[in-house]
């Protein structure tokens, strides 16, 4: 999705996500659409802008369903792109040297009654990328704490008869070893856009008219498949009546050799029958 300069989407396998569906806000600082969810695939989100500058720092913050996977600022990387600056988070910090990957999978169900009722986050099905310009607070740093790792990246277990049960949900995947840098106090500037992906089966956005339906190819012998003649055309007029001529005479051959076997027939005694051919009747001279 874009808004003016900025754009974000997300890949699985490398590969971007089809959007559908696509709605602005009034204020033009918004847009959602709709992605379809892969079943035990990790995935990753990405954004960049093509108007920045080395003055600017530019951070995304990225959350899914409803839980914050923290900031990531955005810079200026490219000498021979000087104005495009991008990122990208395909997991979340659990401590200062080990990760959790974003993934998409079977939303976790019980029967157990006591979590009919349970708070839902309205984000559920959903996730997000802030975009705004920041600074960092030099101020800030001598007081600077300790950073907290490790959030609530646990599976939600839904109740079997919710109504937020979808299929599917953004799970944390098997935590991996990797070093994490503390991030600098920033300041926000100002925010510039969000971009919303509310996520699904590809089979449910389908039977909701949100997807296209599947395009299946024509099976052979269908009647698309046939060939069809259009005889109004002058070039098949003719052929068909050169055709039909052709027929006519083959069949005025066949009945004088019909009459001169009826004439032997009767010299030799042999009974025959009267006709070889009765009027109107179709031959198949195949």
């Amino acid at each position: 999705m874009r808004l003016d300069e900025l754009h974000a989407w997300i890949c699985v396998d490398d590969v971007k996500l089809s959007e559908f569906a696509l709605e602005y806000s009034a204020d033009g600082k918004e847009v959602s659409c709709w992605i379809p969810s892969q079943c035990d695939k990790k995935f990753s989100v990405h954004w960049e802008t093509t108007d920045s500058s080395p003055q600017q720092t530019f951070n995304a913050r990225v959350t899914v369903d409803g839980t914050r996977c923290g900031n990531n600022d955005m810079r200026c990387r490219d000498r021979a792109h000087p104005h495009i600056a991008s990122g990208s988070r395909d997991s979340v910090a659990t401590s200062a040297e080990t990760r959790r990957p974003l993934l998409f999978a079977r939303q976790a169900l019980t029967d157990d009654d006591n979590l009919l009722n349970a708070a839902i986050s309205p984000e559920l099905g959903s996730i997000k990328v802030d975009i705004r310009e920041v600074r960092t607070a030099p101020s800030m740093r001598s007081h600077r704490q300790p950073p907290v790792w490790g959030g609530r990246f646990e599976t939600q277990v839904l109740h079997e008869r919710s109504k937020k049960a979808m299929g599917h949900s953004v799970q944390f995947g098997t935590e991996y070893r990797a070093r994490n840098r503390q991030s600098e106090p920033i300041v926000i500037v100002r925010d510039l856009a969000t971009f919303v992906f509310r996520y699904r089966p590809i089979e449910l956005l389908r039977a909701q008219g949100i997807a296209p339906p599947i395009v299946r190819p024509q099976t052979a012998g269908s009647s698309s498949d046939r060939e069809v003649v259009d005889l109004t055309k002058d070039d098949d007029d003719e052929a068909a009546a050169s055709e039909i001529k052709k027929l006519e005479a083959r069949l005025r051959e066949l009945k004088k050799k019909g009459d001169k076997v009826k004439v032997k027939s009767k010299s030799s005694g042999v009974k025959q029958e009267e006709s070889v051919f009765a009027p109107g009747e179709v031959i198949d001279l195949t």
